[in-house]
Formats: C-alpha cells, structure tokens, sequence
C-alpha cells in the first residue's frame, strides 16, 4: 500500500436515502421506524470500490480485513433526503508489515452541514 495517498480526497457522490433500502435494513434490524444507524454503510458502499481499486493507493485487496467501523451522527437520517458523500483517506501507517488505511466518509446536506461521519479502517496484511 502506498503510504503518500494518505490524505487523498475522492471526488463527491451523490447519496439517496432511498426508502425501500431503509424498508430492508428496518426489516433485518427489526427497527420499526426511522433510518437504522448501519444504514450510514450503504453510502460508503458506493465509493469504497473506487478507494480500493485506486491505483495511486495500491492496496492488495486480496490481503484486505476489515479492522473496525465507527459513525458520528449530527442527526438521524432521514428518508427520501439526497446527500452527498465526501471520502478521504485519513491516514496511512504501516505496523509489523501490515498497512492500516483510515477512510473517512461525510455524509453532507446541500447546504454543506456534515450529517454523518463513518470511520472504516482497512488492514492489509502483511504478504507470507
């Protein structure tokens, strides 16, 4: 992996809190109402094919474990909104021979207020 992508920003993707994806994630969660929190996940979902395909990064996703996920949340999300998705790779760092990749995706209304900020650290592990 290369460590000099760190701080690389994607280009903005619009996101549609699209109500039947919330139905479905309602339903596997068992949540009657509103937007589930894990619903932050389908956004990145949508961009983090082009992180790791990037070749500037260089990441093996071959070798590539999920290390952890966090969300921050301004407010709750809200059905049928449109919001933008803003990724960037936090940091970079290797440790023992494994790279550790932090990527951070805001969720941004139109005004530019961040709605929601997921953390996802990636860990590709050392080649055998």
């Amino acid at each position: 992996m290369n460590t000099a992508a760190a701080g690389k920003v994607y280009p903005d993707v619009p996101f549609r809190v699209d109500p039947e994806r919330v139905r479905a994630f309602r339903a596997v969660f068992d949540e009657p109402f509103g937007v589930p929190a894990t619903f932050a996940t389908a956004a990145e979902f949508m961009v983090i094919p082009g992180v790791v395909s990037d070749p500037e990064l260089d990441l093996d996703f071959s070798r590539v474990l999920h290390g952890s996920q966090e969300y921050q949340f301004l407010r709750p999300l809200e059905e049928d909104e449109t919001l933008t998705i803003r990724s960037r790779i936090d940091s970079i760092r290797e440790m023992g021979g494994n790279g550790f990749l932090v990527l951070v995706t805001d969720l941004v209304e139109p005004g530019g207020e961040v709605v929601c900020t997921a953390r996802s650290t990636l860990i590709e592990r050392a080649e055998r």
